[in-house]
Order: structure tokens, then C-alpha cells, then sequence
């Protein structure tokens, strides 16, 4: 299914997690590890964990696809949940939870675009997104000529939440979905502290 309105701080992770879902959400194989030393413990929360925050419906829209992955990719790691929701080709919600490696440097562009929008009026539709409550913090973009709108959060200052409507006027839709979300669990989640590699 194709992605609509990607987020451009997360360019590079949206090239590294769309390379990471294989198999149906199966896990990814763990990059082979030098047997001279120990390997490092794997940093992220595994894609099961995250899924558990997903929302498992949205009104009006039937649930259509869950995909999920972790792996390692050099030393870069991911581990990406979402879950789509679509009525026939009018409307569609897509929710996506991803833990990795690379969240300091997301998190400080999701900050800088949200810091930046705070002049916005509250009724402005990409007014940045401010939830003490749920640890979260956000920027939200609108497209009114395609319908496309989506939210973007760092949450617990680890998480990357995107929500992304298609066919919704405005942001209602998306910041619906994202205040429908047990963030301030998912800003709790605790990084793993396993073994290396893929859990």
C-alpha cells in the first residue's frame, strides 16, 4: 500500500523501516555480528511491544493492514509498528510507532518544528501539539489541495508517532486519533535490556 504525505525528518528512517518490513511483520535476521566480540545489546524495543499501543479501531474505518519489523541495519537500528485503517479509496488513517537508534536526531527535528509553529493560533490547523499529560510533542501538516494531514510526535523523548489521514478536511482527524493514544504508557515503555541482536 503506498504511503502518503511521509514525514520529511524522517526521510531517511522511512527508507530504513520500508526496507525493514519483511515477511508479513516477521522480524527481520539480525546483521552477522564479528564472533571476536560480544555484540552489543540491541537498543530498541522489539515491533511486538510496540504494536500494543496501536489503536486497535478508528470510527468509521475498517481495520486493512498491521505491519511490523526490527532489525539492525549497520549500525543503525529499528523497530517500526503500524497499523492502516481505509474505507474503500476515499479515506484512510494510518498509525506508526518506531523506536530506533537514530531518535535523538529525530527528536530534535521534531522540536525544532513544533517550537517553530507555536506562534500559530490554537484554531490553526498545523498548530504544533503540546500534551504534558502524554509526553508528547508535535508538529501537524495539512495539505488541503490533496486532503492529507498528519501528525508527528516525539513521546517520552524516544518514540516517533506518526498519524496520517487521507480524505479528512483539515487535522481534526489526526489529532483525534493521536489524543486517542496511550502515549503517556508508550513514554513508560522501558528500553530493553537483553542480548544483542533482533529480539
Amino acid at each position: 500500500m503506498r504511503d502518503y504525505f511521509p514525514l520529511r525528518p524522517l526521510a531517511l528512517l522511512a527508507f530504513l523501516t520500508g526496507a525493514a518490513c519483511t515477511d508479513g511483520g516477521k522480524p527481520t535476521p539480525p546483521v552477522a555480528e564479528d564472533a571476536s566480540r560480544a555484540p552489543a545489546p540491541f537498543p530498541c524495543a522489539h515491533f511486538e511491544q510496540l504494536q500494543g499501543f496501536l489503536p486497535q479501531s478508528v470510527e468509521g474505518l475498517p481495520r486493512t493492514r498491521d505491519a511490523g519489523s526490527t532489525g539492525r541495519y549497520g549500525d543503525v537500528s529499528v523497530s517500526e509498528a503500524e497499523r492502516s485503517f481505509m474505507l474503500g479509496e476515499e479515506r484512510e488513517v494510518k498509525v506508526r510507532i518506531v523506536d530506533t537508534s537514530l531518535s535523538r536526531k529525530l527528536g530534535q527535528a521534531i522540536l525544532a518544528a513544533a517550537n517553530g509553529a507555536q506562534s500559530r493560533a490554537l484554531n490553526d490547523p498545523t498548530a504544533p501539539i503540546f500534551w504534558k499529560d502524554k509526553e508528547a510533542v508535535g508538529f501537524v501538516r495539512y495539505d488541503a489541495a490533496n486532503g492529507l494531514a498528519e501528525a508527528s510526535l516525539l513521546v517520552g523523548n524516544r518514540y516517533v508517532v506518526a498519524v496520517s489521514s487521507r480524505g479528512f478536511p483539515g487535522t481534526v482527524e489526526v489529532r483525534r486519533v493521536a489524543r486517542g493514544l496511550d502515549l503517556a504508557a508508550l513514554a513508560r515503555l522501558d528500553r530493553p535490556t537483553g542480548n544483542a541482536g533482533v529480539q
